[in-house]
Protein backbone atom coordinates (compact mmCIF):
# COMPACT_ATOMS: atom_id res chain seq x y z
CA UNK A 1 0.00 0.00 0.00
CA UNK A 2 0.91 3.55 -1.06
CA UNK A 3 0.24 7.24 0.19
CA UNK A 4 0.79 10.44 -1.16
CA UNK A 5 4.00 12.68 0.47
CA UNK A 6 1.68 14.95 1.40
CA UNK A 7 -1.73 12.74 1.87
CA UNK A 8 -3.62 16.23 2.86
CA UNK A 9 -3.22 17.64 -0.58
CA UNK A 10 -4.14 14.43 -2.33
CA UNK A 11 -6.92 14.15 -4.37
CA UNK A 12 -10.76 12.59 -3.66
CA UNK A 13 -10.99 9.25 -3.58
CA UNK A 14 -13.95 7.84 -5.68
CA UNK A 15 -15.96 4.80 -6.55
CA UNK A 16 -18.17 4.27 -9.47
CA UNK A 17 -21.33 3.41 -8.84
CA UNK A 18 -20.37 -0.56 -10.22
CA UNK A 19 -17.72 -0.62 -7.65
CA UNK A 20 -20.08 1.14 -5.09
CA UNK A 21 -22.81 -1.75 -5.41
CA UNK A 22 -20.23 -4.50 -5.34
CA UNK A 23 -18.90 -3.43 -1.98
CA UNK A 24 -21.88 -2.76 -0.43
CA UNK A 25 -23.16 -6.71 -0.39
CA UNK A 26 -19.97 -7.41 2.05
CA UNK A 27 -20.50 -4.81 3.85
CA UNK A 28 -24.61 -5.32 4.20
CA UNK A 29 -22.92 -8.88 5.61
CA UNK A 30 -20.83 -7.20 8.15
CA UNK A 31 -23.39 -4.84 9.24
CA UNK A 32 -25.82 -7.39 9.88
CA UNK A 33 -22.66 -9.95 11.38
CA UNK A 34 -22.04 -7.00 14.02
CA UNK A 35 -25.61 -6.94 15.54
CA UNK A 36 -26.09 -3.45 14.55
CA UNK A 37 -22.90 -2.25 16.82
CA UNK A 38 -20.73 -0.43 14.54
CA UNK A 39 -18.04 -0.26 17.24
CA UNK A 40 -17.23 -4.38 16.44
CA UNK A 41 -17.44 -3.62 13.10
CA UNK A 42 -15.19 -0.57 13.31
CA UNK A 43 -13.02 -2.85 15.53
CA UNK A 44 -13.14 -6.08 12.91
CA UNK A 45 -11.95 -3.52 9.92
CA UNK A 46 -9.26 -1.95 11.91
CA UNK A 47 -7.78 -5.30 13.30
CA UNK A 48 -8.03 -6.48 9.81
CA UNK A 49 -5.91 -3.36 8.80
CA UNK A 50 -3.62 -3.95 11.23
CA UNK A 51 -2.89 -8.05 11.18
CA UNK A 52 -3.20 -7.69 6.97
CA UNK A 53 -1.62 -5.03 5.53
CA UNK A 54 0.82 -2.14 6.34
CA UNK A 55 -1.69 0.58 7.33
CA UNK A 56 -0.57 0.63 11.04
CA UNK A 57 3.54 0.12 9.70
CA UNK A 58 5.82 2.86 10.14
CA UNK A 59 9.30 3.51 8.54
CA UNK A 60 12.35 2.46 10.41
CA UNK A 61 14.13 5.78 12.10
CA UNK A 62 17.40 4.84 10.93
CA UNK A 63 15.96 4.76 7.02
CA UNK A 64 14.37 8.22 7.75
CA UNK A 65 17.37 9.90 9.14
CA UNK A 66 19.28 8.19 5.89
CA UNK A 67 16.77 10.07 3.64
CA UNK A 68 15.25 6.63 2.23
CA UNK A 69 12.23 6.91 0.18
CA UNK A 70 8.92 4.91 2.36
CA UNK A 71 8.80 1.68 0.85
CA UNK A 72 6.08 0.02 3.29
CA UNK A 73 3.80 2.02 5.64
CA UNK A 74 3.09 5.50 5.99
CA UNK A 75 4.76 7.98 8.06
CA UNK A 76 3.75 8.78 11.52
CA UNK A 77 0.37 10.52 11.41
CA UNK A 78 -0.28 9.99 7.54
CA UNK A 79 -2.53 7.12 8.29
CA UNK A 80 -4.62 9.36 10.36
CA UNK A 81 -4.96 11.97 7.83
CA UNK A 82 -5.94 9.16 5.10
CA UNK A 83 -9.10 8.18 7.67
CA UNK A 84 -9.83 11.45 8.01
CA UNK A 85 -9.99 12.66 4.59
CA UNK A 86 -12.24 9.60 3.67
CA UNK A 87 -14.59 10.59 6.56
CA UNK A 88 -15.07 14.42 5.58
CA UNK A 89 -15.61 12.92 2.23
CA UNK A 90 -19.16 12.55 3.34
CA UNK A 91 -21.71 15.10 4.68
CA UNK A 92 -22.86 15.11 8.15
CA UNK A 93 -26.71 14.40 8.38
CA UNK A 94 -29.07 15.97 10.90
CA UNK A 95 -31.66 14.16 13.06
CA UNK A 96 -35.32 14.86 12.82
CA UNK A 97 -36.30 16.40 15.95
CA UNK A 98 -38.03 14.73 18.49
CA UNK A 99 -41.56 15.37 19.91
CA UNK A 100 -41.54 18.55 19.08
CA UNK A 101 -44.97 19.80 17.80
CA UNK A 102 -43.96 22.75 16.20
CA UNK A 103 -46.91 25.30 15.95
CA UNK A 104 -46.20 28.67 13.43
CA UNK A 105 -49.04 30.53 14.62
CA UNK A 106 -47.94 29.92 18.74
CA UNK A 107 -46.56 33.04 20.06
CA UNK A 108 -46.45 32.41 24.32
CA UNK A 109 -43.42 33.77 25.90
CA UNK A 110 -42.62 30.29 26.79
CA UNK A 111 -42.23 28.82 23.32
CA UNK A 112 -39.24 28.39 21.55
CA UNK A 113 -37.82 27.30 18.40
CA UNK A 114 -34.87 25.47 18.08
CA UNK A 115 -34.34 26.27 14.15
CA UNK A 116 -34.97 29.88 14.40
CA UNK A 117 -32.21 32.21 13.17
CA UNK A 118 -30.20 34.14 16.36
CA UNK A 119 -31.18 37.43 14.69
CA UNK A 120 -35.30 36.53 14.70
CA UNK A 121 -36.96 38.36 16.87
CA UNK A 122 -38.11 35.94 19.62
CA UNK A 123 -40.46 35.68 22.92
CA UNK A 124 -39.59 38.25 25.24
CA UNK A 125 -38.51 37.47 29.03
CA UNK A 126 -39.77 39.04 31.79
CA UNK A 127 -35.99 40.26 33.01
CA UNK A 128 -34.59 40.86 29.06
CA UNK A 129 -34.15 45.02 28.62
CA UNK A 130 -33.47 44.38 24.99
CA UNK A 131 -35.31 46.63 22.24
CA UNK A 132 -36.03 43.54 19.81
CA UNK A 133 -38.09 41.19 22.71
CA UNK A 134 -39.87 44.55 23.97
CA UNK A 135 -41.02 44.69 20.25
CA UNK A 136 -42.20 40.98 20.63
CA UNK A 137 -43.96 42.07 23.77
CA UNK A 138 -45.77 44.32 21.92
CA UNK A 139 -46.59 42.47 19.11
CA UNK A 140 -48.21 39.48 21.12
CA UNK A 141 -49.73 41.73 23.00
CA UNK A 142 -51.53 43.59 20.22
CA UNK A 143 -51.71 40.44 17.88
CA UNK A 144 -54.66 41.05 15.11
CA UNK A 145 -53.76 44.65 14.93
CA UNK A 146 -52.06 46.47 12.19
CA UNK A 147 -48.12 47.06 13.21
CA UNK A 148 -47.79 50.88 13.61
CA UNK A 149 -44.60 52.06 11.72
CA UNK A 150 -41.81 52.04 14.54
CA UNK A 151 -42.48 48.09 14.77
CA UNK A 152 -43.20 47.38 11.13
CA UNK A 153 -40.42 45.14 10.03
CA UNK A 154 -38.00 46.63 6.77
CA UNK A 155 -37.88 44.78 3.21
CA UNK A 156 -34.44 43.51 5.17
CA UNK A 157 -35.56 42.57 8.40
CA UNK A 158 -38.44 40.65 6.27
CA UNK A 159 -36.27 38.03 4.41
CA UNK A 160 -34.18 37.65 7.63
CA UNK A 161 -37.71 36.67 9.29
CA UNK A 162 -38.04 33.82 6.39
CA UNK A 163 -38.08 30.55 7.65
CA UNK A 164 -35.72 28.46 6.08
CA UNK A 165 -35.25 24.44 6.68
CA UNK A 166 -32.25 23.71 8.69
CA UNK A 167 -29.04 24.10 7.51
CA UNK A 168 -26.29 21.82 6.74
CA UNK A 169 -23.10 20.96 4.79
CA UNK A 170 -23.37 21.14 1.10
CA UNK A 171 -20.37 19.40 -0.19
CA UNK A 172 -19.31 19.22 -4.15
CA UNK A 173 -17.81 16.29 -6.03
CA UNK A 174 -14.46 17.59 -8.68
CA UNK A 175 -16.98 18.39 -11.62
CA UNK A 176 -18.66 21.10 -8.95
CA UNK A 177 -22.00 18.74 -8.16
CA UNK A 178 -23.33 18.52 -4.96
CA UNK A 179 -23.27 15.05 -3.22
CA UNK A 180 -26.53 13.67 -2.12
CA UNK A 181 -28.04 13.96 1.07
CA UNK A 182 -31.19 12.60 1.31
CA UNK A 183 -30.79 11.66 -2.21
CA UNK A 184 -31.10 15.23 -2.73
CA UNK A 185 -29.65 18.73 -2.37
CA UNK A 186 -30.29 22.71 -1.64
CA UNK A 187 -30.89 26.22 -3.16
CA UNK A 188 -31.32 29.09 -1.92
CA UNK A 189 -34.49 29.09 -1.88
CA UNK A 190 -35.28 25.60 -0.86
CA UNK A 191 -33.87 21.79 -0.43
CA UNK A 192 -35.09 18.38 -1.55
CA UNK A 193 -34.77 14.77 -1.36
CA UNK A 194 -36.36 12.15 -2.71
CA UNK A 195 -37.02 8.72 -3.18
CA UNK A 196 -37.72 6.65 -6.72
CA UNK A 197 -41.47 7.40 -6.52
CA UNK A 198 -41.96 10.81 -4.64
CA UNK A 199 -39.72 14.60 -5.09
CA UNK A 200 -40.11 16.24 -1.20
CA UNK A 201 -39.43 19.51 -1.56
CA UNK A 202 -38.94 22.16 1.24
CA UNK A 203 -39.36 25.86 1.36
CA UNK A 204 -38.96 28.56 3.42
CA UNK A 205 -41.75 30.69 4.32
CA UNK A 206 -42.16 34.21 6.44
CA UNK A 207 -42.91 34.14 10.05
CA UNK A 208 -46.60 33.20 10.55
CA UNK A 209 -47.89 32.26 7.42
CA UNK A 210 -51.10 30.09 7.22
CA UNK A 211 -52.35 27.57 4.49
CA UNK A 212 -54.51 30.58 3.08
CA UNK A 213 -51.80 32.90 2.62
CA UNK A 214 -50.60 31.03 -0.54
CA UNK A 215 -51.44 30.16 -3.53
CA UNK A 216 -49.23 26.91 -4.85
CA UNK A 217 -49.90 25.75 -8.37
CA UNK A 218 -48.64 22.04 -8.97
CA UNK A 219 -48.92 21.21 -12.96
CA UNK A 220 -47.69 18.36 -14.38
CA UNK A 221 -44.08 20.32 -15.45
CA UNK A 222 -44.32 23.41 -13.30
CA UNK A 223 -44.54 24.73 -9.87
CA UNK A 224 -45.33 28.08 -8.43
CA UNK A 225 -45.48 28.86 -5.15
CA UNK A 226 -46.54 32.82 -4.35
CA UNK A 227 -47.93 35.04 -1.15
CA UNK A 228 -51.29 36.03 -2.32
CA UNK A 229 -50.83 39.59 -0.96
CA UNK A 230 -47.60 41.37 -0.63
CA UNK A 231 -45.99 41.75 2.96
CA UNK A 232 -45.16 45.02 4.80
CA UNK A 233 -43.31 47.20 2.17
CA UNK A 234 -43.40 45.32 -0.75
CA UNK A 235 -45.40 46.24 -3.75
CA UNK A 236 -45.72 43.01 -4.92
CA UNK A 237 -47.23 39.29 -3.74
CA UNK A 238 -43.89 37.67 -3.03
CA UNK A 239 -42.82 34.90 -5.06
CA UNK A 240 -41.25 31.76 -3.44
CA UNK A 241 -40.36 29.40 -5.75
CA UNK A 242 -41.73 28.82 -9.49
CA UNK A 243 -40.03 27.22 -12.68
CA UNK A 244 -40.32 24.25 -14.86
CA UNK A 245 -39.39 20.69 -13.20
CA UNK A 246 -37.07 18.86 -14.58
CA UNK A 247 -39.63 15.86 -14.89
CA UNK A 248 -43.07 15.20 -15.11
CA UNK A 249 -44.94 14.79 -11.96
CA UNK A 250 -48.78 13.37 -11.44
CA UNK A 251 -51.00 16.21 -9.83
CA UNK A 252 -53.59 13.84 -8.86
CA UNK A 253 -51.52 12.43 -6.81
CA UNK A 254 -48.69 15.53 -5.93
CA UNK A 255 -49.79 16.99 -2.34
CA UNK A 256 -48.78 20.45 -0.21
CA UNK A 257 -48.83 20.94 3.77
CA UNK A 258 -47.40 23.19 6.29
CA UNK A 259 -45.27 21.36 8.82
CA UNK A 260 -43.29 23.58 11.57
CA UNK A 261 -43.30 26.81 9.72
CA UNK A 262 -42.31 25.39 6.26
CA UNK A 263 -43.89 24.73 2.88
CA UNK A 264 -43.64 20.80 2.09
CA UNK A 265 -44.16 19.59 -1.38
CA UNK A 266 -45.23 16.25 -2.07
CA UNK A 267 -44.21 15.48 -5.82
CA UNK A 268 -45.66 12.17 -7.50
CA UNK A 269 -43.20 11.41 -10.38
CA UNK A 270 -44.49 10.38 -13.24
CA UNK A 271 -41.23 7.82 -14.59
CA UNK A 272 -39.32 6.29 -11.51
CA UNK A 273 -36.18 7.93 -12.01
CA UNK A 274 -33.71 9.81 -9.94
CA UNK A 275 -33.80 13.32 -10.68
CA UNK A 276 -30.99 15.62 -10.57
CA UNK A 277 -32.40 18.55 -9.64
CA UNK A 278 -36.14 19.87 -9.10
CA UNK A 279 -36.13 22.19 -11.27
CA UNK A 280 -33.98 23.33 -14.61
CA UNK A 281 -30.96 25.87 -14.06
CA UNK A 282 -31.14 25.39 -10.06
CA UNK A 283 -27.82 23.01 -8.49
CA UNK A 284 -27.56 19.48 -9.46
CA UNK A 285 -26.32 16.93 -7.32
CA UNK A 286 -24.70 14.16 -8.88
CA UNK A 287 -26.75 11.28 -9.44
CA UNK A 288 -24.25 8.37 -9.45
CA UNK A 289 -23.90 8.75 -5.98
CA UNK A 290 -27.98 8.13 -4.93
CA UNK A 291 -28.88 5.13 -2.30
CA UNK A 292 -31.07 3.71 -4.55
CA UNK A 293 -31.25 0.61 -1.87
CA UNK A 294 -34.95 0.29 -0.86
CA UNK A 295 -36.44 -0.68 2.49
CA UNK A 296 -37.96 -3.82 3.00
CA UNK A 297 -41.17 -1.93 4.50
CA UNK A 298 -42.03 -0.45 1.19
CA UNK A 299 -42.97 -3.90 0.19
CA UNK A 300 -45.97 -5.42 0.72
CA UNK A 301 -46.59 -7.65 3.80
CA UNK A 302 -46.30 -11.13 1.67
CA UNK A 303 -42.88 -9.89 -0.31
CA UNK A 304 -41.58 -8.38 3.29
CA UNK A 305 -42.13 -12.07 4.52
CA UNK A 306 -40.33 -13.63 1.65
CA UNK A 307 -37.60 -10.63 1.87
CA UNK A 308 -36.96 -11.22 5.55
CA UNK A 309 -36.87 -15.29 5.27
CA UNK A 310 -33.99 -14.97 2.75
CA UNK A 311 -31.50 -12.52 4.61
CA UNK A 312 -32.26 -15.09 7.57
CA UNK A 313 -31.40 -17.93 5.66
CA UNK A 314 -28.13 -16.34 4.25
CA UNK A 315 -27.24 -15.47 7.89
CA UNK A 316 -27.94 -18.81 9.27
CA UNK A 317 -26.39 -20.29 5.81
CA UNK A 318 -22.96 -18.37 6.45
CA UNK A 319 -23.15 -19.05 10.39
CA UNK A 320 -23.30 -22.92 9.37
CA UNK A 321 -26.62 -22.77 10.83
CA UNK A 322 -29.79 -24.46 10.04
CA UNK A 323 -31.89 -22.80 7.76
CA UNK A 324 -35.16 -22.04 8.30
CA UNK A 325 -37.01 -24.58 6.11
CA UNK A 326 -35.32 -27.31 8.48
CA UNK A 327 -36.22 -25.20 11.84
CA UNK A 328 -39.70 -25.34 11.00
CA UNK A 329 -39.66 -28.72 9.88
CA UNK A 330 -41.09 -28.15 6.39
CA UNK A 331 -40.33 -30.18 3.42
CA UNK A 332 -39.36 -28.43 -0.21
CA UNK A 333 -42.25 -28.16 -2.42
CA UNK A 334 -41.78 -29.72 -5.52
CA UNK A 335 -43.43 -27.43 -8.10
CA UNK A 336 -46.07 -28.35 -10.47
CA UNK A 337 -45.30 -29.89 -13.30
CA UNK A 338 -47.21 -29.34 -17.01
CA UNK A 339 -50.42 -31.16 -17.85
CA UNK A 340 -49.27 -33.88 -19.37
CA UNK A 341 -45.76 -34.28 -18.15
CA UNK A 342 -45.20 -37.34 -15.47
CA UNK A 343 -42.02 -37.27 -12.55
CA UNK A 344 -39.86 -40.13 -12.69
CA UNK A 345 -37.75 -40.98 -9.88
CA UNK A 346 -34.94 -43.66 -9.93
CA UNK A 347 -37.34 -46.09 -8.60
CA UNK A 348 -39.61 -45.86 -11.40
CA UNK A 349 -36.92 -45.77 -13.88
CA UNK A 350 -35.33 -48.79 -13.19
CA UNK A 351 -38.53 -50.99 -12.97
CA UNK A 352 -39.68 -49.30 -16.46
CA UNK A 353 -36.01 -50.77 -17.91
CA UNK A 354 -36.16 -54.32 -16.26
CA UNK A 355 -40.01 -54.50 -17.68
CA UNK A 356 -38.08 -53.38 -21.25
CA UNK A 357 -35.08 -56.27 -20.29
CA UNK A 358 -37.85 -59.40 -19.84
Amino acid sequence: MSLPANPSQAGRMSLTADEMKKMEGPLMALAEMSGGDLRKLMLAFFSFLNRRTDFYVVPNEQDLKAGLPVRMGFREGDAEKLLLGAFRQFPLRRAPPQNHPANPMKTTPTSTRPTQAASKPTAAKETSPTKNKSESETKDKTKGSMPTEKSAPSKKEKKEERKKPEDFIVRYTEEGKQIPIGNGGTTEKYKWTQTLEETSVLIGIPEGTRGKDLNVSLKASLISVRMKTAVSDEKEPQTLVEGKLTEKIRTDESTWSLEGGVLILALDKLQKTWWKTVIDGDEEIDASLVDSTRKIDTYDDSTQATLRRMIFDQSQERQGLPKSDKILGEKKKIPDLPPGVEFVDQEVLQKHTSTKKD
